[in-house]
């Protein structure tokens, strides 16, 4: 029973970091420097292939990707009316998939 909540989980991973990776690259349309979309999205692509294979070492490391996303949606947010729509769901979805991350962790830790 514990697999089929652990594989779950790992989806939800999965689908809440290619969301994420899908918001940041929606940034320069919302009026953010290409740049900086760069920056923020970047070092989520490390973690992708071990996320999408599953790896549990991933899901240990994962969630450190997302501190320099999370610095900089804040920043807009707080800085840039024209993109604090945009900004205000990339860190919905960074919440999102650092409680993915965390879900998963626990559930194969059950396992």
């Amino acid at each position: 029973m514990n697999a089929g909540r652990a594989g779950r989980a790992r989806h939800a991973v999965r689908l809440a970091w290619i969301l994420l990776l899908a918001s940041v690259a929606c940034w320069p349309l919302a009026g953010i420097a290409a740049a900086l979309a760069a920056i923020a999205g970047l070092p989520l692509l490390l973690p992708l292939p071990g996320l999408l294979r599953g790896t549990p070492r991933t899901l240990r490391w994962a969630p450190l990707t997302l501190a320099p996303l999370l610095a900089l949606a804040l920043t807009e947010v707080l800085a840039n009316p024209g993109a604090r729509a945009v900004a205000t769901v990339t860190l919905a979805l960074l919440l999102a998939a650092f409680a993915a991350v965390i879900a998963a962790q626990r559930a194969a830790a059950q396992d």
